[in-house]
């Protein structure tokens, strides 16, 4: 599952490879785990230079380096470990309606996600926000939308399990069943426009449909979706 890649199958992925190419956008990858989606992009003409990944413990992204047979030497991608809940790393603040005043940070030294405020063009947030419960979700969201540039075009986006209908939901999980908090198209897109951000100044698109792993149906459905600065 964590070596699958997702943020290819976005619709919004053209208009991701052209922010970093064309305007030297930052992309950030939260809950990264071993990297690969952020690999991707920068194979498919991100700039290394500006993607940023996060997660919660270094190991999972010296495993991403394991597996890749890469080095923090040969392959310097900027990586930020932390609890996305700790406001040390990622703290909520109002999305921002201008440009930043300050210069960008250097992005090999950062030790926390919040110098990134108002900066980001793209943040991809894959199997992520459904390990959290709905209050939770909320705040993440809010968190994320304060480190996303005012420029148009600008976009948060990822899939993770959801539901028809908004609430907690059963999911079969190798063998286990997980009970995990779902938000159905609707409700995901009315906290993004509306709760998160003011009515009207987002794109917001949200999609569900059956999840499929190598070909066989995983037992609980995907909710893909993208969050566009208008």
């Amino acid at each position: 599952m964590f070596l699958e890649l997702g943020i290819t199958t976005s619709p919004e992925y053209p208009s991701i490879i052209k922010l970093g190419r064309e305007q030297d956008g930052i992309l950030l990858d939260i809950g990264c785990c071993f990297g690969v989606d952020a690999r991707k992009v920068v194979a498919d003409g991100f700039p290394l230079r500006n993607v940023v990944t996060s997660d919660l413990k270094t190991e999972f992204f010296d495993m991403g380096h394991a597996l890749f047979n890469t080095t923090p030497a040969t392959y310097p991608i900027n990586f930020v470990a932390g609890d996305a809940f700790d406001p040390h790393i990622l703290k909520i603040v109002p999305p921002s309606d201008e440009r930043p005043s300050t210069e960008k940070p250097d992005l090999t030294t950062l030790t926390s996600l919040n110098p990134l405020a108002g900066r980001c063009a793209v943040i991809y947030a894959s199997k992520f926000f459904h390990l959290f419960s709905e209050e939770n979700q909320l705040h993440l969201a809010k968190a994320l939308a304060g480190l996303l540039s005012a420029q148009p075009g600008s976009m948060i986006c990822g899939e993770h399990s959801g539901s028809a209908q908004k609430g907690t939901h059963n999911e079969e999980h190798a063998g286990r069943t997980i009970t995990m908090f779902g938000h159905s198209p609707e409700s995901w897109c009315a906290i993004w426009d509306g709760e998160v951000f003011a009515k009207g100044t987002v794109r917001v698109n949200a999609t569900l449909e059956p999840k499929v792993i190598r070909g066989t149906l995983a037992g609980y459905d995907r909710l893909q979706w993208s969050v566009v600065r208008m």
